[in-house]
């Protein structure tokens, strides 16, 4: 019979073990329901170490690629350095981007202040309150062909994780948190919102 743990890699050698927590935390979390994961490379320049996950809603047939403009989309990294950077006030640092659709009848000057506060009301819980980021309206203009033009929204976003209880990090519940509110302001939803 084989071993139910025959199939995860192993710790790699000089890992802390605040990141290989947290790399546990992600591979055991529930992943939210509509939506499409796969890991993320994270660029050595940014952290000593980093987990980076990819996200993508999902419509019910699920035969769209990753990267489909019409679906919600971003990622989040989770960046470790060993020596507790001051501006960060910890050890950790979560990183993230979403790049959602925007219904025309959302299109206007309040689309960026919606979708910040939309997203605070995901990020905040999972934060020391302090979320920094940009919000950029995107708007494609067709020529030539038969469809409409689009507009998008692209946040990108930063946060210090809070920590758990025995000081760790739930990083599965960051990916989480940010998973949800990529889903929320999605059009796979039945009434695309990013309220909760």
């Amino acid at each position: 019979m084989r071993h139910p743990d025959a199939d995860m890699p192993e710790r790699p050698v000089g890992v802390p073990d605040a990141v290989w927590s947290a790399v546990e935390s992600v591979r055991s979390m529930p992943r939210v329901t509509g939506m499409r994961y796969r890991e993320l490379p994270v660029p050595s320049t940014l952290a000593d170490y980093g987990i980076g996950v990819e996200m993508e809603c999902v419509a019910d047939d699920d035969s769209r690629s990753f990267g489909d403009a019409h679906m919600a989309s971003g990622w989040i990294m989770l960046l470790y350095v060993e020596r507790e950077r001051e501006d960060w006030h910890s050890h950790w640092r979560c990183v993230a981007y979403a790049q959602l659709p925007l219904p025309s009848d959302e299109n206007d000057g309040l689309a960026p202040s919606m979708y910040w506060d939309g997203m605070r009301s995901f990020v905040d819980d999972a934060s020391l309150g302090d979320v920094s980021g940009t919000v950029t309206v995107t708007q494609n203009t067709s020529f030539g062909l038969a469809q409409e033009g689009t507009a998008g929204c692209e946040m990108r976003v930063s946060w210090t994780p809070l920590a758990s209880m025995d000081g760790g990090l739930d990083a599965g519940g960051q990916v989480q948190c940010w998973a949800r509110f990529v889903q929320s302001a999605s059009e796979c939803e039945e009434e695309p919102s990013v309220d909760r």
